[in-house]
């Protein structure tokens, strides 16, 4: 794997990481609802299954 490829994971795992962490954070401040917390995981959800999904696929290619 070359410099530029393990650049490239690094950057999409920091960026698919931080839609939970800022949920998370915005949770422990109370600046959220549960109401307003399932709507979100209701919108992500379905997005990081399915990228879960896909990494499963290409590892055991």
């Amino acid at each position: 794997m070359d410099w530029v490829r393990l650049e490239l994971i690094v950057e999409l795992v920091i960026v698919f990481s931080a839609p939970p962490i800022y949920q998370y954070y915005l949770w422990r401040r109370g600046k959220t609802t549960p109401a307003q917390l399932k709507k979100t995981l209701k919108i992500f959800l379905p997005f990081y299954i399915g990228l879960i999904a896909i990494l499963i696929a290409w590892l055991f290619s």
